[in-house]
């Protein structure tokens, strides 16, 4: 156990001493620095004799003591009971911790994915009628009435709570030392929490007859931003379902001579082995569109135009509402695209479940076998073919 006793050390040049409590700990010394300060009157032959100042650092070593009381503090070095003493906070702030871990995944460029962890906190923060707590203010009773209230919600009863305890688990790493027992946060409210499996949605795909509709409508009352999101959701289609977010990010060396498109799609790119790498091959008919829209820094223009891919996203999504109206066709959003090509893929292409996939870039369920094989990307060339011409008929590929 450490030893503590209040003392000075150097005299100020105002002849005032700096009150100090040692800390002696396996035979090393630290200092803590306090907020007293004593006069000359109040120190005599190195020790201090103001009775104020002994009795207040005398509760202040109580509390110190009843902090390593609880810890486990043999291996640790004097140094480290120092900062274990002067750095620790009663209650460490969750939401504060969840902002921290929210820039830095911003900073490593997952401002996309961030956007859910921020919704969650904030999310948790309303119900539970707080902007700040700390982690020992979550329980398992706090989040099971919240995650009940999120249970009409198809995604959001099972993305938040995963958030909330991915940065719950990430606090309890920054904070806790499990090789030397030395455990800060010591509360697990997801045990006995059953965090519910996501709502599958409606389908969002959309038939042949409503895909040719939304691109055939030219009505006269369609602006350049319609137009415009015509085109993006062509280049999506055709690209076999490409993300927004991977059109808007897609970089100039990512288009090969050959008019082969290889790229790392953005989503996953950080949370597979291969970076989600893929390669489509550009069929001949939308190649014009990539001249329309080439662009300054990235392959299309659109990072020119929008500031984020969110907001470019956010865009073609209102104007596709606009243009299927004058179509006369159900909902339909970027997503829409996606959704649709796989659907016709399979059910009007005689595409398997697994080329489907493989097409989409999704994660195989066959990781080890694949890493036998060497990657055939003509797969997603030849279903493609087929989807295309099932729906625009001949094509030039």
């Amino acid at each position: 156990m450490a030893l503590f006793k209040t003392c000075v050390r150097n005299q100020r040049a105002d002849k005032c001493y700096v009150i100090y409590i040692r800390v002696t700990h396996n035979r090393k010394v630290a200092y803590i620095k306090t907020d007293k300060v004593v006069s000359s009157k109040g120190v005599k032959k190195g020790e201090i004799i103001d009775s104020i100042v002994v009795s207040d650092c005398a509760i202040k070593i109580r509390k110190y003591i009843d902090i390593l009381n609880f810890e486990k503090t043999e291996e640790l070095t004097v140094q480290e009971v120092f900062s274990l003493l002067v750095n620790r906070k009663e209650d460490i702030s969750f939401t504060a911790f969840t902002q921290i871990f929210i820039n830095k995944m911003i900073n490593a460029g997952r401002e996309r994915p961030s956007v859910n962890y921020r919704n969650a906190i904030r999310s948790l923060c309303a119900f539970k009628g707080a902007d700040q707590f700390s982690f020992s203010e979550l329980n398992s009773k706090l989040l099971n009435d919240w995650i009940y209230s999120l249970r009409e919600t198809n995604s959001a009863k099972n993305q938040y709570p995963k958030c909330i305890k991915t940065m719950f688990d990430a606090g309890c790493n920054e904070y806790n030392d499990y090789d030397r027992d030395i455990i800060r946060i010591k509360n697990q409210p997801f045990r006995n929490v059953k965090i519910p499996s996501v709502t599958v949605p409606e389908k969002r795909s959309i038939d042949k007859e409503s895909l040719l509709k939304f691109f055939s409508c030219k009505d006269e009352t369609l602006n350049e931003r319609e137009l415009f999101a015509q085109d993006v959701c062509m280049l999506s289609f055709c690209l076999v379902g490409m993300n927004t977010a991977d059109l808007f990010d897609v970089d100039k060396d990512c288009l090969k001579d050959d008019w082969k498109l290889c790229y790392n799609r953005k989503k996953t790119r950080d949370k597979r082995g291969n970076g989600a790498y893929i390669e489509i091959h550009v069929p001949q008919f939308i190649r014009p569109i990539f001249e329309k829209y080439r662009g300054t820094n990235k392959l299309f223009s659109f990072s020119d135009r929008y500031k984020t891919s969110d907001n470019f996203n956010k865009y073609i999504d209102i104007s596709c509402k606009k243009i299927t109206q004058q179509a006369k066709i159900g909902k339909v959003t970027t997503y829409t695209f996606r959704h649709s090509w796989a659907t016709i893929a399979q059910n009007d292409c005689n595409g398997t479940t697994e080329d489907v996939a493989f097409s989409l870039n999704h994660a195989s369920a066959h990781r080890i076998t694949e890493g036998y094989i060497k990657t055939d990307y003509t797969r997603i060339d030849r279903l493609n073919e087929k989807v295309l011409i099932y729906v625009f008929g001949y094509v030039k590929f």
